[in-house]
């Protein structure tokens, strides 16, 4: 039994190391921050709502009024610290968020080219929040109770019986593109930002690609997460992202070449 427990535990740890900031639904964001210097010019108002504009729920509570859900499993909800580090002559802040460990997941800077100190800080701190993605937050596995473990535990004893192993030969795993039935019934539905026009075709499970009518590889394969109209996104040249529709657009965060993100609007033609 304590060989179960430990390996459960182990598999929760594993699964919280390396999480991204994406993959979290709840920020914590305190009162005041442990830079006193940042809790000036609302900032802290305005990073609260930055992080509500990227679909996280904000806790503003001290951690002791936490709901019982949050309170029972502190690891699924993230802190976020804000610091004031400008130069003498340039306006600066510093976004770090941490786990439950106050191990620091994502460092974002932001800077403002504004010389005043209240309309800069804040120019800053909207620099640095363009860096911030867009929540999807993951299915988080906990360690069950030991009476559950037990219930799952068979106590029958196996008969001696003679097994022959087989051994395995080394296979690559191939992922598969995702395969349409060619019917005449399916109507594709069009979409275009401006430059690029794609279709966009349903799969099972509520899976859908969009994809150029000239090339057979999908632009962007999207699986739904677990929010509402909020999708796992991979693209044609297997970089992951993120999707979401929003009035009645399909949009999706791309990386520029200097680590900030874009967005692509597709609109239904």
């Amino acid at each position: 039994m304590k060989k179960i427990l430990q390996i459960s535990t182990v598999l929760v740890a594993a699964f919280f190391y390396g999480q991204q900031v994406s993959d979290y639904q709840y920020i914590y964001v305190p009162e005041t921050f442990s830079n006193v210097k940042a809790n000036k010019h609302g900032l802290n108002e305005l990073l609260t709502l930055k992080l509500k504009q990227k679909k996280f729920m904000i806790i503003k509570e001290s951690v002791e009024n936490w709901p019982a859900e949050l309170a029972g499993n502190p690891c699924q909800v993230l802190r976020a610290e804000l610091s004031d580090t400008s130069s003498m002559f340039k306006n600066k802040v510093s976004i770090d968020f941490k786990d439950c460990e106050n191990k620091s997941i994502l460092s974002l800077d932001g800077k403002s080219l504004i010389k005043e100190f209240e309309p800069g800080m804040r120019d800053a701190l909207e620099d640095a929040s363009k860096k911030i993605p867009l929540s999807v937050p993951l299915e988080r596995p906990y360690a069950k109770k030991t009476d559950e473990l037990t219930k799952e535990i068979p106590t029958t004893k196996i008969a001696n019986t003679e097994v022959a192993i087989v051994p395995q030969k080394n296979t690559k795993q191939v992922v598969p593109t995702p395969k349409i039935q060619a019917t005449a019934e399916i109507k594709a539905e069009v979409y275009s930002n401006g430059s690029l026009t794609l279709n966009r075709i349903f799969l099972a499970n509520g899976e859908f690609i969009l994809v150029n009518p000239n090339n057979s590889v999908p632009y962007a394969t999207f699986k739904p997460s677990g929010k509402k109209d909020v999708y796992r996104v991979q693209l044609e040249n297997g970089t992951s992202t993120i999707g979401y529709l929003e009035d009645g657009k399909i949009e999706v965060e791309l990386v520029n070449a200097d680590g900030s993100f874009r967005t692509e609007v597709f609109s239904k033609k």
